[in-house]
């Protein structure tokens, strides 16, 4: 297999993602080509929760201060750093990420995990954190 440039990459997944899931937004949310979302079921249809399928590479540092959100390892591997710990989580595994908890995720094998978040996502209640330079 040759090797594929980030923008390929990015290409490529958007376009699975809007495969599996005809009709929904299907975006790069950071803009780095390491990040992508897919919204399964939107805030915008009821602001109590959302539903999207992500699809991990790297995420930035960030917390939520009134959201909880449930991951659901649908293939891959994800590290998950939460404030001070990390967990390394498998297709299947479920972790719940916490208002107020600062997190982001690493992977190497483009992680792709279902995320449900009560009450649902807005940019408001997704704020980022800068974290120190060790």
């Amino acid at each position: 297999m040759k090797s594929e440039s980030l923008e390929q990459r990015a290409e490529r997944i958007q376009n699975q993602l809007r495969a599996k899931y005809p009709g929904a937004n299907v975006f790069d949310l950071n803009k780095n080509c390491l990040h992508f979302v897919c919204e399964v079921e939107p805030t915008n249809d009821h602001p109590q929760y959302d539903r999207a399928v992500e699809v991990i590479i790297s995420s930035k540092p960030h917390k939520h201060l009134k959201m909880t959100q449930r991951y659901t390892v649908l293939s891959g591997t994800l590290e998950v750093f939460i404030d001070d710990k990390k967990v390394l989580l498998h297709s299947g595994d479920k972790y719940i990420i916490h208002p107020g908890e600062v997190h982001w995720a690493v992977s190497t094998d483009e992680c792709w995990l279902e995320i449900y978040s009560e009450p649902g996502w807005t940019a408001e209640d997704h704020v980022p954190v800068n974290l120190p330079q060790n």
